[in-house]
Parts: structure tokens; C-alpha cells; sequence
């Protein structure tokens, strides 16, 4: 897992970064129309996650799958924000789950655990999400964040000044790979958000 520090941003709605996602979209769908999902390369590694956070990747699709199944579909994107399109556009290239959070609606630490019996957030899908022994991220408000959807507490919108971006990662991943996409991730977000990068932490286990 690879978490990244932005601060001093402009989140706004205009196009660039979703033109850059729907213009992969395009390519993946013109590269791999001849392939089953399971034999594009990259997309075993978030299945990998899955399967070792005891998650059946059939059942609790990762997001980033989602976004290359409406690619490959030729479903249509949805347009959210500067951020949050840069996100989904990174998923999609780094066919990994990404999550973008407003660092400042985040209340004190934040931890890796399991959720706790009968703990649930509502998701940006507006359904209330069980959590109960999932793989969550959390603050000292309780959960607000998984590789599958985040809760709404915790969400970017055109205030956003600060955020944390969490790249979601198997154990196994080449960590030159993770750094890489980590960099990647946080040039594309200053080329289309501004700010500054403050630190990028790469984690294991």
C-alpha cells in the first residue's frame, strides 16, 4: 500500500483529467477487446489483494476492475472532480484500487484493521456498507475507507484543500512498480490540482 500527502489544492470541475480517462478507457477497450478480464495483465495483482484480505474478488469486484469491466463495456464515466477523476484515471492505468480523501475531514490517526461486528459506513454509492471483519481504513471517528468504496464522511469535493491518496497494493508487487505508480499519481494530481506533495510512504504488510 502506498499513501501520498497533497496539500494546497485547487479541486475543480473541469475536464482535463476526465478527458484523460475516458481516452484510456478508449485504448483498453480497442487493446483488449479480445481478452477475458482475468487475462489482461495487472489485473491479477488487485484480485491478489483481495484474495489475501479475505475478500472473494467474484463476489466484491475492486474497484479498478469496475473501472475496466465500463471501459471494456464502453459504460459510460462519471464526471465528479479534478481529483476524483484523476484517481479513476490512475486506477485504470495501474489497473489497482485508489482512494482520494479530504485530509482535513480525517480526525486524528489513521490505521489499517479489520471492521468491527456490526460496524457500517454509508458509501459514495449511497448504499450503507457492512464492515464487519473487512479490511478497512480508520480514524478515531471509526472507519471511512476500503479498496472496495469509501464512506461520504471523508470525501473530496471542490473545498478540498488537503488530501490523502491511498494506492491499494499486494504484498507481492514489485515495490519499484508501487513507487513508480506512487509518483506517477502524485504528478498527475499537482499537474491538474496544483499543490504539493508532502511525503509519499510506501507500506508493507
Amino acid at each position: 500500500m502506498s499513501t501520498i500527502h497533497i496539500s494546497e489544492l485547487t479541486v475543480d470541475e473541469q475536464l482535463n483529467a476526465f478527458d484523460e480517462l475516458i481516452n484510456l478507457a478508449r485504448e483498453y477497450k480497442e487493446k483488449f477487446q479480445k481478452l477475458s478480464i482475468g487475462e489482461i495483465p495487472g489485473v491479477q495483482e488487485a484480485r491478489k489483494l483481495f484474495r489475501a484480505i479475505n475478500l472473494d474478488p467474484t463476489k466484491h469486484r475492486p474497484s479498478s476492475e469496475a473501472l475496466l469491466r465500463r471501459a471494456l463495456k464502453n459504460k459510460p464515466f462519471h464526471k465528479i472532480n479534478s481529483l476524483v477523476d484523476t484517481g479513476n484515471w490512475c486506477s485504470l492505468d495501474f489497473l489497482l484500487p485508489i482512494c482520494v480523501y479530504d485530509q482535513d475531514k480525517i480526525q486524528g490517526e489513521v490505521t489499517v484493521r479489520l471492521g468491527n461486528k456490526d460496524e457500517f459506513y454509508l458509501a459514495h454509492n449511497d448504499r450503507i456498507i457492512s464492515l464487519t471483519d473487512r479490511y478497512v481504513l480508520a480514524d478515531e471517528s471509526g472507519a471511512f475507507g476500503s479498496p472496495i468504496t469509501d464512506s461520504v464522511r471523508t470525501a473530496v469535493d471542490l473545498e478540498t484543500v488537503n488530501s490523502l491518496l491511498v494506492i491499494f497494493a499486494p504484498y507481492e508487487i514489485d515495490p519499484d512498480q508501487l513507487n513508480d505508480n506512487s509518483a506517477k499519481f502524485s504528478e498527475r494530481v499537482r499537474k491538474y490540482c496544483g499543490g504539493k506533495t508532502d511525503r509519499i510512504e510506501i507500506l508493507k504488510g
